[in-house]
């Protein structure tokens, strides 16, 4: 019989999770991190209060669900997990919750912000979409944006590309209900095709984000809100405007009612 002090054990314990296989964003070989699909910095809003966020279902036989943190997958090796992601990351996390010198005005309903890097705001942010095409977790099965677009955001990513305006426009709104942001929202990702072009939202912390994908001209309607290299107007709108959010409400809301009793099935 031989004797494992616990240091050896946690050896093993380490060596047993690596995993092994052929990183997605550079291709290269070998032991792949857990990556998070979308930032963990964006949970942190969700996560103030009680050091966790919950995931509701609309199913109202399914309990909520406490996580401390978002959903992970073995995609990237540590370069590109630790390095090539995170020199985005860093600038995103800090434009969106604080930390970065913004100049701001309000224009009616927009809150139009400028003074961040413009390809690592949109880079970081084309980033986590990416990720949540390649991702295997059922959450993200909305999101698929095929081998052509999914090659040439790992191409722009990897290579730390500039992308033109309007190549991948992106939009951000804070939408409200009864006057109150969503701050502590998630929802998985909606899909829809507008104009000839897809379009995939996707609430996180209370902000909606909308990525177009395609090459079909850009509407003339969205090209006053996506972000631009001197400015980035936040739309602020109310829930009723925007109606998958509606809809997501409505059925979270009748999921809960039934959950605790306030309504039958």
């Amino acid at each position: 019989m031989s004797l494992v002090n616990s240091a050896a054990r946690a050896r093993i314990r380490i060596m047993r999770k690596v995993v092994n296989g052929r990183c997605r964003l550079c291709n290269t070989p070998g032991p792949l991190v857990g990556s998070h699909i979308i930032p963990n910095f964006q949970f942190k809003p969700l996560k103030e209060k009680d050091g966790y966020f919950l995931i509701l279902s609309t199913d109202p036989a399914k309990k909520e669900i406490k996580r401390q943190k978002g959903i992970t997958e073995h995609l990237l090796c540590a370069e590109c997990d630790n390095v090539r992601l995170s020199r985005y990351e860093d600038h995103v996390a800090k434009v969106l919750f604080g930390g970065h010198p913004l100049h701001g005005h309000y224009t009616d309903r927009l809150h139009v912000i400028s003074g961040y890097d413009y390809k690592k705001l949109k880079n970081g942010l084309l980033s986590i979409l990416w990720r949540m095409s390649v991702a295997q977790d059922p959450y993200f099965a909305s999101v698929d944006l095929g081998p052509k677009h999914e090659k040439r955001l790992a191409d722009v990513i990897l290579n730390d590309v500039m992308l033109p305006e309007e190549e991948y426009p992106l939009m951000l709104a804070a939408p409200f209900i009864q006057g109150a942001v969503l701050g502590d929202w998630i929802l998985p990702p909606d899909f829809a095709r507008v104009h000839g072009n897809r379009v995939y939202r996707c609430l996180i912390a209370g902000l909606l984000f909308t990525f177009i994908v395609g090459s079909a001209p850009l509407d003339a309607s969205y090209k006053p809100l996506i972000l631009r290299q001197n400015q980035w107007p936040i739309i602020k709108a109310k829930v009723e405007e925007i109606p998958f959010l509606l809809d997501a409400c409505v059925r979270f809301g009748r999921a809960n009612a039934i959950r605790e009793g306030k309504l039958t099935n």
